[in-house]
C-alpha cells in the first residue's frame, strides 16, 4: 500500500510518498516494512517497483534474508543497481528482517548483533533556517525539548559569505553552550577549496562534524578536506552499495561514515556496510528512518548515532522511546512496530 503523508521539509509544507509492504507467510508470521521517496512524481514508479520485486520472494524461505535480497536485486543489474530499485528493495528486506526477528522471538538490535539496546540521536529535522536569530531560536527550542545533539542545514551555503556561515554557527553555540553536539550538513555545495576555507572559520566552535562539505564523486577533494581541517568530516549518505564506500574509506576521506539504508537497499546492505567501515576504524552513523535504523546502529559495536527524522513515525505505534537524545528499544521481537491503520487509511493513495 501507499501513503502520501503531510510533511514539512525545510521552510517548504510538501508531502512525502511512503509504500509499506507486508509478508505473509503460512506460519503465521507477518512482517512488515516501508520505503519512501521525497516527493510525489515518483510514487507510482516507486510502487509498481515494490510490487515487481515483491513478485521474486513469494514461496521462498523468509529467513533467508541474503538470499532474497541477492534474488531481487542480481537480475535487476540491468536497471541497476542502485537508485529506485535499492529504495524499492528496502522495503521488503526490512519486512524479511522482521519475519526473522518475530521467529526467533528476539528484537533486530539484539537478532543483529546486539552490542547495545540503545541509540544515540541528532535531531536534524527542524534546524534549518538561514538568519542566525532564526537558527539561534530553533536550536534553543530543541535542546529544551531535550536533545543533545541538532543538525543544522541552512539555505544558500554556495553563495553565503564565510562571515555569515562563522555568524550562524557563532550564533548557535552562543544559544546551547558547547555541552551539545552541532552537525553542519553542506549537502555537496562547495568546492574542496571552500570547504577548507570556510572550515578553518568554523574550527574554534567544536563542531561535530562537517556532512556532504562537496560533491559525492570527488573522492579526492573531500579526502583533501578531511586532511586539512580539525574538524570531522562525515559523508555517504548519496552512495547505494557498500563496494562505492570502498574509495572514501581508503582514501581517509571521512571520519564518520554516513549510511542510508533505503539507497543501501535494506538492513542487508547496511550490515555490510558497517562491517567495512569497522575494518577502517571508522564509526557508522544513520540517515533517515530511526523507527528502523536505531535497531541498526545499535546492534554494531562501530554504530554512533541515529539521525531522529519523525517524518514517517506519523504512521506506527511501538517506536522507540526518545528520552534525552537516546532511542531506547524494546524486547519487542522484530521491528516491533505496528502500523496506525487509522492514519494509513487516512492518507492511502494505492
Amino acid at each position: 500500500m501507499t501513503t502520501v503523508i503531510p510533511q514539512v521539509i525545510g521552510r517548504y509544507q510538501s508531502q512525502m510518498p511512503v509504500v509499506v509492504v507486508r509478508i505473509r507467510t503460512d506460519t503465521g508470521i507477518d512482517g512488515m516494512g516501508h520505503t519512501f521517496t521525497l516527493t510525489t512524481e515518483f510514487q507510482r514508479s516507486l510502487t509498481a517497483m515494490v510490487r515487481e520485486l515483491g513478485e521474486l520472494v513469494v514461496g521462498e524461505d523468509p529467513r533467508r534474508v541474503e538470499h532474497l535480497f541477492a534474488k531481487m536485486i542480481y537480475p535487476a543489474n540491468f536497471v541497476g543497481p542502485g537508485g529506485l530499485l535499492n529504495i524499492a528493495a528496502t522495503a521488503i528486506d526490512i519486512a524479511l528482517w522482521d519475519i526473522a526477528g518475530k521467529d526467533a522471538g528476539q528484537p533486530l538490535w539484539r537478532l543483529l548483533g546486539g552490542y547495545s539496546d540503545h541509540a544515540r540521536t541528532y535531531q536534524s529535522s527542524t534546524a534549518v533556517g538561514s538568519r542566525p536569530d532564526v537558527l539561534q531560536r530553533q536550536a534553543a527550542e530543541l535542546v529544551a525539548q531535550g536533545h543533545r545533539a541538532i543538525k543544522i542545514r541552512p539555505y544558500a551555503e554556495r553563495d553565503a559569505r564565510i562571515d555569515q556561515v562563522v555568524a550562524r554557527v557563532r550564533a548557535i553555540r552562543e544559544a546551547i553552550g558547547y555541552d551539545i553536539d552541532l552537525m553542519y550538513d553542506v549537502n555537496q555545495t562547495w568546492t574542496p577549496s571552500r570547504a577548507i576555507r570556510v572550515g578553518r572559520a568554523l574550527e574554534e566552535y567544536e563542531l561535530f562534524w562537517l556532512e556532504d562539505p562537496t560533491a559525492m564523486h570527488d573522492i579526492e577533494g573531500q579526502a583533501a578536506i578531511a586532511q586539512a581541517l580539525d574538524v570531522p568530516i562525515c559523508s555517504g549518505e548519496y552512495h547505494y552499495n557498500p563496494v562505492s564506500l570502498l574509495p572514501l574509506l581508503k582514501a581517509r576521506a571521512v571520519d564518520y561514515l554516513m549510511v542510508d539504508m533505503c539507497r543501501m537497499g535494506g538492513i542487508t546492505q547496511f550490515r555490510k556496510a558497517a562491517a567495512l567501515a569497522e575494518s577502517f576504524g571508522v564509526p557508522v552513523a544513520s540517515h533517515l528512518i530511526p523507527e528502523v535504523f536505531a535497531h541498526c546502529i545499535a546492534a554494531v559495536p562501530n554504530g554512533l548515532v541515529a539521525e531522529w527524522m519523525d517524518w514517517s513515525t506519523m504512521l506506527f505505534d511501538g517506536l522507540p522511546i526518545l528520552t534525552d537524545g537516546v532511542l531506547h528499544l524494546s524486547e519487542r521481537p522484530g521491528h516491533g512496530l505496528t502500523l496506525l491503520e487509522d492514519v494509513v487509511q487516512k492518507y492511502r493513495v494505492e
